[in-house]
């Protein structure tokens, strides 16, 4: 792994998700789905990382720089960041009850807990560091997290239609299949 991800993996907000069950509550009824948001985010990031390499080496026509993969990776990583305890059962049944008015869908937490990590950790130095603009490329890292709902009217400000492929890797609105179905379905 990059040295940035590993930086991203050694603050206390990505550590969290050691504790936090992919499936929930099934591990009760299925002993065997004890897997973590921990292990899937690392599996995620690496399944980026191996598709961005295949694509790169296959296709350098599509001029993949080492910031559209780095974004790519962080996004896979922290894709997930936003979850709360049992995952998708705390986030759609006791967070819609308790806070109705302030219900944020996990993708959208995970970004916000991404900027929370950013700062507590200053990890801004470190993005530098690597080359990454932290206006447009922290944009991306978002879009990447969210992913493109609307492929009419390129909507995005990361990435250039031209790089709308990657789009598709982390959180692929258009038909479902990206690296993080991949990770869940071979867990």
């Amino acid at each position: 792994m990059h040295p940035l991800l590993v930086k991203i993996i050694d603050t206390p907000q990505f550590q969290r998700l050691r504790h936090i069950k992919q499936l929930g509550t099934k591990y009760l009824v299925y002993p065997g789905a004890t897997h973590t948001r921990f292990e899937h985010s690392l599996g995620v990031a690496y399944l980026a990382g191996r598709l961005l390499r295949s694509l790169d080496e296959n296709q350098p026509e599509l001029n993949i720089t080492k910031q559209d993969f780095l974004c790519v990776q962080i996004a896979a990583l922290c894709h997930d960041m936003g979850h709360g305890p049992f995952s998708h059962l705390f986030d759609g049944m006791f967070i819609p009850e308790v806070l109705p008015s302030e219900y944020l869908r996990h993708e959208e937490a995970s970004f916000e807990m991404f900027q929370h990590m950013r700062e507590e950790n200053g990890l801004d130095e470190e993005m530098k560091h690597y080359g990454l603009n932290l206006d447009k490329d922290i944009k991306f890292i978002k879009e990447l997290i969210n992913g493109c709902k609307n492929w009419t009217q390129w909507p995005m400000e990361g990435r250039t239609k031209d790089k709308s492929f990657l789009y598709e890797i982390v959180a692929n609105k258009l038909n479902g299949v990206d690296v993080d179905k991949w990770d869940y379905l071979a867990r």
